[in-house]
């Protein structure tokens, strides 16, 4: 990961000033970073085997993106989904209920501050109560609480800092359907190489949910509901240059794992691996 991103920062052309090269590294934290915490999520929870074929796959699947590698804003908002959505899937335990949906609503409302469409994120919060515990009205309030605290407290930090207030228009941004921006060479690339991987291992994880325990099936039926908001959120945002796709590659790659870890020929995983691999770097020379 580490290596891509160098060479899709060669690729652009990066002047060395001090400014600059600590965004850098901010950038490089925030892409690296990701990957424990996926890993954690994923084998905690029985998503996948105990393996590195998820990290390995959010790797590629992140690497044709150059776009979401040069944005901070979009990487750490990123980071704050996938601890939220450690925290609704933390729910299953049936321990501190209250307390989780608390934190998982402030993690997404900070999210949002970074990237404000990161908001529909929320939906995960709101099903993992419908699946969990739904019964307790005062559960269904407490994310509009949490959303609440963080506006409150990122109004007090402009003020502080800024003397300025954060307003409500501000802090929401209008909605796009247009795809416009889209239609450039290496962004088709990204775009085309996702809607295939989606489309492929979303037909084959929907064909392998019946056969999974039924213990383990309101997890995966989150993650499902992951990746359909990370693609709404996609559709949706007014400023469309493929950074916003890294939101769809946490909840793809541990859908991809489960084809990955079939039972099929080793030269056949080799290959797949090796495309895998190759496609990064084929989209080095767009």
């Amino acid at each position: 990961m580490a290596m891509l991103f160098g060479l899709f920062q060669f690729k652009k052309g990066f002047p060395l000033q001090k400014d600059h090269i600590f965004l850098l590294l901010i950038n490089l934290i925030a892409y690296i970073s990701p990957i424990l915490l996926l890993n954690l999520i994923a084998q905690k929870n029985d998503l996948t085997t105990k393996g590195t074929y998820t990290i390995l796959l959010y790797s590629f699947l992140t690497a044709i993106l150059p776009e979401a590698l040069m944005n901070y804003q979009v990487l750490i908002s990123n980071i704050f989904v996938l601890f939220g959505l450690r925290s609704v899937l933390h729910l299953r335990n049936e321990k501190h209920i209250k307390a989780k949906v608390f934190n998982a609503s402030l993690l997404i409302g900070i999210a949002t501050l970074f990237y404000f469409w990161s908001i529909g994120f929320i939906i995960l919060v709101f099903a993992g109560i419908f699946f969990f515990e739904p019964k307790n009205y005062r559960n269904w309030i407490i994310p509009l609480v949490g959303f609440a605290a963080i506006y409150i407290f990122a109004n007090c930090f402009m003020l502080l800092f800024f003397d300025s207030f954060y307003t409500i228009t501000n802090y929401v941004e209008p909605i796009s359907l247009s795809f416009e921006e889209y239609f450039v060479r290496d962004r088709l690339f990204s775009i085309g190489v996702l809607s295939i991987c989606i489309l492929f291992f979303f037909s084959l994880y929907l064909i392998k949910f019946g056969r999974k325990p039924a213990n383990s099936k309101t997890i995966i039926k989150i993650i499902i509901i992951y990746l359909i908001v990370a693609i709404g959120v996609v559709l949706i945002v007014p400023n469309k240059n493929t950074s916003e796709l890294i939101f769809v590659c946490a909840p793809l790659a541990i859908i991809a794992t489960t084809y990955l870890e079939m039972e099929y020929h080793s030269l056949v995983k080799e290959i797949n691996i090796w495309v895998f691999l190759f496609i990064p770097f084929l989209l080095l020379l767009l």
